[in-house]
């Protein structure tokens, strides 16, 4: 009776396991992967990314309202996806479509600059899924202690089945 327990019991904690596993709730969709690719085909591969997602920029009625006055297309329903998935941060998967290093990695930089990185947000969708925005913060380090940083919102469309960055709007900028 008791190996029958034992066995009972593991294979409810693996059933339970895997289809956790499975459905990962609110894990980083597809989607997702396919419009961190088309945002970030402009850096290079020497331009290192952070290996979590940005948390702590949301959409209050301030960003909503400089978005709309840039021509973007932002709808309640884009702007709470986008605020609970970024919520909190997410750890980013290698799931592109160029060679890309998260910032704890090393790699063969060019000799003699300085170190770039860029950390993104989680999508925001509309509910048709196909508009969709994301932040982008962007920070340059040179070598002679020079830095800059500059965060963008980007829009994009869903044009025959692929994602097209539409707008970039400057949220913020800094540099010394």
């Amino acid at each position: 009776m008791k190996k029958i327990l034992v066995l009972a019991l593991f294979m409810i904690a693996f059933v339970c396991g895997y289809a956790s596993a499975a459905e990962k709730p609110g894990a980083i969709e597809s989607d997702e992967y396919e419009i961190f690719n088309a945002v970030l085909d402009k850096y290079d591969a020497f331009v290192a990314l952070e290996k979590k997602t940005i948390s702590e920029k949301i959409l209050d009625n301030a960003a909503v309202t400089h978005l709309k006055q840039s021509g973007v297309q932002v709808d309640d329903y884009l702007t709470d996806d986008f605020n609970k998935k970024n919520s909190r941060a997410y750890e980013l998967e290698k799931r592109f479509s160029k060679k890309r290093y998260f910032t704890d990695e090393s790699y063969q930089g060019f000799p003699g600059t300085g170190k770039e990185s860029v950390k993104i947000s989680r999508v925001g969708f509309n509910e048709e899924k196909d508009r969709a925005l994301i932040f982008v913060r962007h920070q340059s380090k040179g070598p002679q202690k020079a830095f800059y940083e500059e965060g963008n919102f980007v829009f994009l469309e869903k044009k025959e089945g692929r994602w097209i960055v539409i707008k970039t709007v400057m949220a913020s900028q800094r540099y010394y």
